[in-house]
């Protein structure tokens, strides 16, 4: 007799199936597995009743039929069962895709840390919270840089290693995520001064140490804005406003992080005022040339000057040229500045001949200058027009400039060499790639970054730095010019290191025209 074997099986069955079923009510929530349940329930009710019959009663008569219930109810039991076991393993699968994929809508592919969308949705939890907490926004240096040199590949290699990096300077309740290109954020319990200059320094004083990506030991430079919650904002897109403030101001300050306060408001506020202004300006040529004086140190080959922008103001003073210089390139209005620059000199050149004086003018030329040929192009017209010869004028680019499109700024400064005119270096000694840039462009003059220069006499490591340049400079058939030259005692210093131009206060300040004229009569 084999009823009450599989009866057994069969109430085994479905009390295995019973805990599963629950789990797949839990998970699911649906009114048709709860009805499954109760179902359930209810034949193992109908089993135990079945299998007290099979045991208190006589079945000499009725066996055939006993055998055909029992095979039909331990079917069905088994039925029940594989139904429960495969139900909840495709839920498990259905569960496991959903989670990946909501992992991966939260997740940035590269990094594996949270992106955009999570750090904004973690970013709204913490501000419903109302607790105080910090939020960071951090930004490589010169990124598009180390991207053309490495590479994509290799370059995302260095995003990975970025992550990770800043991952193990903080403390696990702080909330990293990476929202775009090479900026990341930071979302922090340190409100305090003292817990925020914990947290910088130790972030900071991890990119000391150079990366090293496809052989190349990269210094990797970061800048770093904060804001604090509720001290600077209240809502999220305030939050975040402040936050890009402040690293803005992080990035021109160039060294360090900077916390969001009241006066880079304003500061965002007359950034726009003067973007507002400088179209107008342009149309209306407010601006005006200043001329620096440089003395020749060995002989007197006519006047060479440095060309400076100035924006006079209606009420008096000027906007200073490092608050709108900046501006006019974020707006792609460099070019028209570059070459409103360019036509005040050959006017002020003509003058200066039609006077019977010889000069050689000095001008700077943008990181947008150098992204093409259009620089290049216009000299040459005016080449061809006769209105300008190239030993008159000498182009000062900065490595910032050269080193915000390598590629292309190795093509323009060799064209603008081929036309014949000399290429300065300026700012020489304030980057860490300057050596490699007079081995890789065509460098004819350095310009001693007056930082150097001004140091001379209060330190002896500046003296030796800048009589080092100087040495390597001529080694490499380079001119120099010293910036930042104020008294007499570092005037004999450099003179006694063969330097070939000096320029300074000592000399001159920057000169309108009339007043160059004058100037350059006495001299």
């Amino acid at each position: 007799m084999f009823s009450l074997p599989l009866i057994l099986m069969g109430i085994l069955f479905l009390v295995l199936s019973l805990k599963p079923a629950c789990t797949i009510c839990k998970q699911s929530g649906e009114f048709g597995w709860k009805i499954l349940l109760g179902l359930i329930s209810l034949f193992l009710l109908g089993y135990i009743s079945f299998l007290f019959h099979l045991i208190t009663h006589d079945h000499s008569g009725d066996v055939f039929i006993e055998d055909i219930l029992t095979i039909i109810l331990f079917g069905g039991s088994l039925f029940v069962k594989l139904v429960i076991h495969f139900s909840l393993k495709s839920i498990n699968k259905i569960q496991k895709i959903a989670l990946k994929e909501e992992h991966s809508s939260l997740h940035d592919s590269l990094t594996g840390l949270a992106n955009r969308k999570y750090f904004l949705k973690r970013l709204n939890e913490k501000v419903k919270l109302s607790k105080p907490f910090s939020l960071f926004v951090i930004d490589i240096n010169r990124f598009k840089q180390i991207n053309d040199m490495l590479g994509h590949y290799f370059a995302d290699q260095l995003l990975i290693r970025i992550g990770n990096n800043i991952k193990k300077q903080v403390s696990e309740e702080c909330f990293l995520s990476r929202i775009g290109g090479d900026q990341y954020t930071l979302i922090c319990c340190a409100v305090t001064d003292e817990e925020i200059s914990q947290l910088m320094t130790a972030i900071y004083s991890s990119f000391k140490i150079p990366f090293n990506v496809n052989n190349y030991n990269l210094k990797v430079d970061i800048s770093c804005g904060g804001a604090l919650f509720p001290k600077n904002g209240e809502s999220v897109g305030v939050l975040l406003q402040q936050a890009d403030i402040a690293l803005r101001a992080a990035k021109q300050k160039q060294s360090g992080y900077v916390i969001y306060n009241d006066k880079l408001d304003n500061d965002a506020k007359s950034r726009l005022e003067i973007s507002s202004k400088l179209h107008n300006a342009l149309s209306n040529k407010e601006f005006e040339v200043y001329y620096q004086p440089m003395n020749k140190v060995q002989s007197d080959d006519g006047h060479h000057l440095e060309a400076l922008i100035r924006w006079p103001q209606k009420e008096g003073g000027f906007i200073p040229p490092d608050q709108f210089i900046p501006i006019a390139e974020q707006n792609n209005l460099i070019r028209q500045i570059t070459f409103f620059v360019l036509d005040s000199i050959c006017n002020d050149l003509l003058a200066l001949k039609q006077a019977g004086m010889k000069a050689c003018i000095h001008i700077n030329l943008s990181a947008r200058d150098l992204q093409d040929d259009l620089v290049s192009e216009q000299l040459a017209k005016l080449i061809a027009a006769g209105v300008l010869l190239p030993h008159e004028l000498i182009l000062e680019v900065t490595e910032t400039a050269i080193m915000k499109d390598l590629s292309n700024a190795k093509k323009v400064l060799q064209k603008l060499s081929d036309q014949g005119f000399v290429v300065s270096l300026d700012d020489f000694g304030t980057g860490y790639s300057s050596l490699s840039m007079l081995l890789e462009l065509p460098i004819h003059q350095i310009k001693i970054d007056r930082s150097f220069v001004m140091s001379m006499q209060q330190e002896e490591i500046g003296y030796q730095i800048v009589k080092s340049i100087i040495f390597m400079a001529h080694n490499l058939n380079c001119s120099v010019v010293a910036e930042g030259v104020e008294t007499k005692e570092v005037i004999d210093e450099l003179i006694s290191m063969h330097c070939d131009y000096l320029q300074g206060y000592y000399y001159s300040k920057p000169l309108d025209f009339p007043s160059l004229i004058e100037y350059c009569k006495q001299a």
